[in-house]
């Protein structure tokens, strides 16, 4: 069986889209989101007022970037500044294993790092207008004369 990394990394991308999603709405289903500012600065989180809502936000927004794969390395790098903040100020020398352990957030880490280097995958939003190899076979790009649209 041949191996199909971009099969892989799409995957990846849309099950990591659905945890940062629930996780993302999770903290903003508060409603108020003062519970959750009083968390972040209670672990030192610098300017709690800000980032709390911030990174509820990314991670709602992100998700469901993710998960349909538009501007997925940039929000995979975003989301990855996400998850080593929250490795950096919550979960570091706890235990490793969950829940309150690096294991989850690592994994999330990586998975993001995984995307933001690999790509998105196929299928992907980013990769509609590209010439990309799918089963032996090569997609064609809409605007063939022209080349991928720049950014």
């Amino acid at each position: 069986m041949p191996r199909q990394p971009e099969i892989g990394l799409a995957l990846l991308r849309l099950v990591l889209g659905v945890v940062f999603f629930a996780h993302g709405l999770q903290q903003l289903a508060w409603g108020d989101l003062k519970p959750m500012v009083d968390q972040f600065n209670s672990w030192n989180v610098p300017h709690p007022m800000l980032t709390a809502p911030l990174v509820a936000t990314i991670q709602v927004v992100g998700g469901v970037l993710l998960f349909l794969g538009l501007a997925a390395r940039t929000v995979a790098f975003l989301l990855s500044c996400v998850m080593f903040g929250a490795i950096w100020y919550v979960h570091w020398g706890r235990s490793f294993f969950a829940p309150a352990g690096l294991e989850l957030p690592l994994l999330l880490l990586g998975g993001s790092l995984a995307i933001m280097f690999g790509g998105p995958g196929i299928p992907s939003m980013d990769r509609v207008n590209y010439r990309i190899p799918y089963f032996g076979r090569t997609t064609t790009r809409v605007y063939e004369q022209e080349g991928p649209p720049r950014l």
